[in-house]
């Protein structure tokens, strides 16, 4: 066996039900170690498609290819796959009871004390935030964890220690950052909805109180930099991208920048590949800016509306004036969007707290609008649709925990058991985006909520009757002339041992009466 003094392994948990995609984010880690501490023997293991079993099956060759006298073991956590997560770190335990493990990702990065406290046995160090430099100073530093900024810890008298922030990357480091890893190539599925990811800036500065990742300043790669990447990609045979930026076109001057250089590569290379983006209503109030776009090749924008109903509006953060918000949308959509080759994605959240039918009455008369205005230029809209969630480290879980809607550990418990619902799984799967791992607040049963116990069947703890709203909801829209909803059953990653058709996939199946081919 090959030996080595450190080896860092990262590993995408398995992704049952959830939408397809790697972790372009192990990438950038994994390379950014490399550059740093080529010392360092540093892996990629993407278990995303595999079963639990398998999973287990792969780690542990993986793990035992070689011997090391330090193995750190990162693992990514959403939400969604927090539970395979830990099985993963609980698997590298039992294998190699010195290992560190050390988790990242949104969902750690938000609740890292909860996280450490539950699990003190399998997680040693969380990391916070952008992972590349507090990475790179544990492997340097470990064990004198005090000296790394940007990672939580508990400490030999189980005190949570949390360091102070790190340093973000700046502009030449997230220049110098490979999109792909030595011959590995993007690895596993490299994006969503048959496109390539592609990501040129982070971070988000907006407020979105149902968002974790906001209040975050925009730093973003050199226009040349950009360049490369995509040439990088066309060169792969990708012909398809998809800018996966927090918010595309946040910047006038930049969008145009970019606009103008993908331009350049279009005609450099015959018009070779298309893209698409996601943005906010207001960025794209400026009718030069959806211009720019549609020249440059893009072909369709998605934009996160979230709800059509001002009270929502307000809850959700989106807007101080809902009204203006609203007939910005309207100028946006029609003539701006529906005008130009670029089609028009709006995503739109479901299961609000309070959503009554006149909710969706007033959602489906703006869509009813839009429709109408799509169709009279041979044109129609797609509504993805989103299960609204509560997320940990966001304004509304603060809120929930502030208020006693649910207890401050709420996401062990709800995350374990919705991990063994394998059907509902697959109907949050099939019909939303983000429909799994949060908590679903306008769809589950207040008292158990409340009480943070999960414990029973479907039955037990979902508001049925909310699911059937919904359900019923989604058809209308179906029906509505010029809309479609997208279906995201084609897209997720499947157990086909598993058996959906059950009593809650039964309750929320819908057969659209249109199927937007909008892929």
């Amino acid at each position: 066996m090959e030996r080595c003094q450190q080896r860092l392994l990262l590993v995408m948990p398995p992704q049952l039900g959830l939408l397809s995609g790697f972790a372009a984010g192990l990438l950038s880690l994994a390379n950014f170690v490399r550059a740093c501490m080529p010392e360092v023997r540093t892996d990629i293991l993407d278990l995303s498609a595999h079963s639990l079993d398998a999973a287990k099956q792969q780690l542990v060759r993986s793990v035992g290819s070689h011997q090391v006298q330090r193995l750190f073991v990162g693992i990514t956590t959403t939400t969604a796959s927090y539970q395979s997560a830990l099985q993963m770190a609980q698997l590298v335990r039992d294998m190699v009871p010195r290992a560190i493990i050390v988790l990242g990702g949104h969902h750690a990065s938000a609740d890292p004390e909860i996280v450490l406290r539950s699990h003190p046995d399998i997680v040693d160090v969380i990391v916070i935030g952008e992972g590349e430099h507090p990475l790179r100073e544990l492997l340097r530093h470990y064990p004198s964890l005090e000296s790394v900024f940007g990672i939580a810890y508990l400490d030999d008298n189980s005190h949570f220690t949390r360091t102070g922030a790190s340093k973000p990357l700046t502009q030449d480091e997230l220049d110098s950052i490979p999109i792909t890893y030595g011959d590995k190539g993007l690895i596993g599925t490299p994006g969503k909805f048959d496109h390539a990811t592609y990501v040129s800036a982070r971070g988000c500065p907006l407020r979105c109180a149902f968002c974790a990742v906001g209040n975050d300043d925009i730093r973003a790669k050199s226009i040349p930099a950009v360049i490369r990447n995509i040439e990088t990609l066309l060169g792969m045979g990708f012909s398809r991208i998809a800018i996966e930026d927090n918010f595309f076109a946040h910047s006038p001057s930049r969008t145009r920048e970019i606009c103008e250089a993908l331009s350049d590569i279009r005609h450099r290379w015959h018009d070779a590949f298309a893209w698409d983006c996601q943005t906010r209503v207001e960025s794209l109030a400026r009718r030069d800016t959806i211009e720019l776009m549609a020249k440059a090749g893009c072909e369709a924008v998605y934009i996160g509306v979230e709800s059509v109903h001002p009270k929502q509006l307000i809850y959700l953060n989106k807007t101080a004036n809902p009204r203006e918000y609203l007939e910005t949308l309207t100028e946006v959509v029609a003539p701006a969007l529906l005008n130009t080759s670029i089609r028009c994605y709006l995503n739109l959240q479901f299961g609000l707290p309070g959503e009554a039918e006149d909710h969706e009455r007033a959602t489906c008369a703006v869509l009813a609008a839009l429709g109408r205005l799509a169709v009279s230029r041979g044109k129609h809209i797609t509504v993805f649709p989103q299960l609204h969630v509560v997320y940990p480290g966001t304004t509304h879980f603060k809120q929930g925990v502030a208020q006693r809607c649910f207890p401050e550990d709420v996401f062990e418990a709800f995350t374990r058991w919705e991990f063994s619902q394998t059907p509902v799984l697959y109907w949050l799967g099939e019909h939303f985006a983000h429909g799994t791992g949060g908590i679903p607040v306008g769809i589950l049963k207040p008292h158990v909520l409340k009480s943070g116990n999960f414990e029973g069947d479907v039955d037990d703890v979902v508001d049925t009757n909310a699911v059937f709203r919904i359900s019923a909801a989604l058809r209308e829209i179906d029906r509505i002339q010029g809309v479609h909803t997208f279906g995201y059953g084609d897209y997720i990653v499947a157990n086909t041992n598993s058996a959906k058709a059950t009593a809650i996939c039964k309750a929320g199946a819908r057969t659209p009466s249109k199927k937007g081919a909008v892929r």
